[in-house]
């Protein structure tokens, strides 16, 4: 074997040192590049699987914070069609109200109204009775005068 690794020309030394410094070289390698580059590489896998937790933990709140919304606005609405109902209910009562006592100013103005004209036809009968009275007493002296 020794006698084919001469004939082919190989130095064993040179062999011997090749894999030394293949095997150094592999170690530095290892230690400077590889092993730098492969904690690069995992934190930057850890960056991105934090980043994609955390979209589908903000996805998940998003979806919490709509629904949320939506039952607020549809709380919101529920109470203003009630508020809304109440308002107009109060401002129909009120407005009855309103018109009932109009109605009860209307009958009372026209009750003291008609008996302000009761009245006042009451004394204008009394003054038309005390005019005939004069007026016939009047004429009752003209005809005795005039028979006199």
């Amino acid at each position: 074997m020794e006698q084919m690794i001469e004939a082919f020309g190989i130095d064993t030394r040179l062999i011997f040192v090749q894999i030394l410094n293949f095997g150094l070289l592999v170690l530095v390698l290892t230690y400077l590049l590889y092993k730098p580059i492969l904690n690069i590489l995992n934190e930057r896998q850890e960056k991105i699987l934090k980043g994609i937790n955390d979209a589908k933990e903000a996805e998940m709140i998003r979806r919490q914070v709509e629904e949320d919304r939506n039952r607020i606005i549809g709380e919101a609405n529920k109470e203003a069609g009630i508020i809304v109902l109440r308002a107009k209910d109060h401002a129909k009562e009120k407005a009855e109200r309103i018109i009932d006592e109009a109605g009860i100013q209307v009958e009372k103005m026209l009750s003291e109204a008609l008996i302000h004209g009761d009245e006042l036809k009451a004394k204008a009968l009394r003054e038309a009775e005390a005019e005939i009275s004069k007026l016939a007493i009047l004429m009752a002296e003209k005809i005795l005068k005039e028979r006199g």
